[in-house]
């Protein structure tokens, strides 16, 4: 009889080894969750964020709530995340402006890698030159012949020199040894307006964007900046293809949460992240604001962040760029 309790207890007790990692994951998340966009609503990053919401709520079973703190270059969201609770329960999502703030130095009130655990990628997505038709430019090599006769002739809208579109630009200016005149924006919307009207000449958009303005000949697609030719734009060729190998630039989308973020909520979010983009219901509304579902591991976001940082690096100290409001 005592044998069989003391094989009932052990039993008993390894019945509830093999459930406790089980009943771990379970256990999150157990409130509400909160998604902060460093962005106004409206624009890429809130979309991406509220299509992935509606799936987390669905997927985990708890109401998600996108929240906006648009300001400072994306540093305002970025430090409340850091600053938050460490349970997974609140999260960022974030984009290139955290490897190029990080890249700058000085003067953030976190640190970039070390204040933060990384969850998943969420996309990626390459930016396109274009150029007024005006400017009578039809491939990136007319553009630089052109530049090179006329020097500060051109103009480029740019959005503030903490943007990736001001730092490509001023790489792809210094790779082709050509003077044009930088136009700053305090917003894509004002800018694709005056290149639209013709009050500057160039600018970097969302290749989605880009190729559906050209395809209706308001404006000339030159170039992409990703290694490859964009699905959503094959007749437009790589700045690779038009002379320049190494000028490859992606902007992309990334979901980070505080630091010390248990490991059972970091796998969990992961998985679900990684599911919802591979749904049509949260691919297409990726689509929709031109860029490419491309999830990772959080080891993989990590690596790509600590990469993306170094590469920003080697930009500014080329360009000599100065950080905005800092």
């Amino acid at each position: 009889m005592k044998r069989k309790s003391i094989a009932a207890l052990c039993c008993a007790l390894l019945a509830l080894a093999l459930a406790a990692p089980h009943a771990l994951a379970q256990a999150f998340p157990t409130k509400p969750l909160r998604i902060l966009v460093p962005f106004p609503p409206g624009g890429g990053t809130d979309v991406a964020a509220r299509a992935l919401g509606e799936h987390l709520q669905k997927e985990l079973g708890q109401p998600v709530v996108v929240e906006n703190r648009p300001g400072g270059n994306s540093i305002i969201a970025t430090e409340a995340v850091a600053r938050a609770a460490p349970d997974g329960h609140t999260l960022l999502l974030t984009t290139d402006f955290h490897s190029i703030n990080a890249a700058f130095g000085a003067g953030l009130p976190y640190d970039s890698l070390k204040d933060f655990a990384f969850v998943a990628r969420v996309s990626t997505s390459p930016l396109m030159l274009v150029a007024h038709p005006a400017t009578n430019a039809k491939t990136l090599g007319e553009l630089v012949a052109a530049a090179r006769a006329n020097p500060g002739r051109l103009s480029f809208a740019s959005l503030g020199t903490s943007s990736p579109h001001y730092l490509g630009f001023e790489w792809f200016k210094r790779m082709a040894g050509v003077s044009i005149l930088d136009v700053p924006y305090k917003g894509g919307g004002p800018a694709l307006a005056d290149l639209l009207g013709g009050q500057v000449n160039l600018m970097f958009i969302v290749a989605a964007n880009g190729i559906r303005q050209a395809r209706a000949g308001k404006m000339v697609a030159l170039a992409v900046t990703g290694p490859a030719r964009a699905g959503v734009a094959p007749e437009v060729p790589t700045f690779a293809e038009s002379g320049y190998p190494e000028f490859v630039l992606l902007n992309w989308y990334g979901v980070l949460a505080p630091a010390g973020t248990p490991r059972d909520a970091l796998a969990r979010l992961n998985a679900a992240i990684v599911g919802g983009l591979a749904t049509p219901a949260v691919a297409e509304r990726l689509a929709g604001v031109g860029v490419d579902p491309a999830p990772s591991t959080p080891e993989g976001l990590e690596d790509w962040i600590r990469r993306d940082i170094e590469r920003y690096r080697k930009i500014i100290a080329l360009t000599g760029a100065k950080p905005d409001g800092r």
